[in-house]
């Protein structure tokens, strides 16, 4: 889109004795942090600084009923999750809408499945993942915070797919030059950015596209504790209409982080690219979704296609 036609303290187990008589106990929620830490690190100095978010918007996978999580049997899991994953995207692939990938990766194990993994498909907006990613590494190459500018253009980008916005950070972050020099340190391989400022255009594929969830919301990531925790504040936060495509994949209760995009393609016939990113959690583990397609016939059906084939293909990794 844009350019183009087209998200002090943990109650342990209380024993209460009141003599001898009454026993209580409590036991609060875990929040557990996306890169498997219990507490945020402090910013670094110099480093891209979030603005104050709500309690909710934490970088954070949170459980919000007290129902128990289902967890994953390590019986259960596949021996060839590749396997796993291409016998479950069968019966999707024999009546699927246009093409597509996906690829999971498993953040507790790093068990990695990818279906269809060599395609390449125009982003659409979820490039805007990408140029948040820049923005936020070339803030800590330069020690310098994100300017309240930039911060607004990147909660609008991110949150509300702002086209606008994306279009001032993709100029910001020195257009397609900027985002393919990060884009390389990053360790995108096969991620072309859009020429003539087509952000929209850029292509791309599943692996690069886990690669860059994982500078987003690992800590094995050029970016600090702080540029990843800005970055998930506002994944967490994204817009109720645009919550679909790997979204479908969480347990319920928990709020994945996510950005999804969507574009009629001027060269494929104005068929459609549907793309969704994130991470869930499912079943007591967190992953890291990318699904791509092209020549949708419409926007919904290929938003209906995301959900489906990203819920499938979670389930089918985890051996749930």
């Amino acid at each position: 889109m844009g350019r183009n036609s087209g998200p002090a303290w943990t109650r342990h187990r209380v024993l209460v004795l009141l003599a001898a008589v009454v026993a209580g106990a409590g036991l609060a929620a875990v929040v557990v942090g996306v890169d498997g830490s219990v507490a945020a690190s402090s910013p670094v100095a110099g480093s891209a600084q979030p603005k104050p978010k709500s309690a909710a918007a934490t970088n954070t996978l949170t459980k919000k009923s007290s129902a128990p999580t289902p967890t994953v049997d390590a019986t259960s899991v596949p021996a060839d999750p590749t396997a796993a994953l291409a016998a479950a995207m069968a019966p999707l692939s024999a009546n699927k809408s246009g093409d597509f990938s996906i690829a999971v990766l498993d953040q507790e194990t790093g068990v990695t499945a990818s279906f269809n993994p060599d395609e390449t498909y125009a982003t659409a907006s979820i490039v805007k993942a990408d140029i948040l990613a820049v923005l936020l590494y070339q803030s800590q190459q330069q020690g310098t915070p994100l300017t309240d500018d930039e911060d607004t253009a990147a909660t609008k980008m991110i949150e509300a797919s702002d086209n606008d916005s994306a279009t001032a950070l993709w100029d910001d972050v020195g257009s397609a030059a900027g985002m393919t020099t990060a884009n390389h340190a990053f360790g995108l391989r096969d991620t072309v950015a859009g020429t003539d400022d087509y952000w929209g255009l850029t292509t791309t594929n599943v692996a690069d596209q886990l690669t860059l969830l994982s500078v987003l919301m690992s800590t094995k990531s050029p970016l600090d504790d702080a540029s990843r925790k800005y970055a998930g504040d506002l994944m967490h936060q994204v817009e109720p209409d645009q919550v679909w495509g790997v979204s479908a994949a969480a347990d319920a209760g928990t709020t994945p982080a996510l950005k999804n995009g969507w574009l009629p393609v001027d060269s494929d016939n104005d068929l459609w690219a549907i793309n969704s990113i994130g991470q869930v959690s499912h079943s007591g583990h967190t992953y890291l979704v990318a699904y791509l397609s092209g020549s949708q016939p419409d926007e919904q059906t290929g938003i209906d296609q995301a959900s489906a084939v990203s819920k499938a293909a979670v389930a089918a990794v985890a051996g749930s």
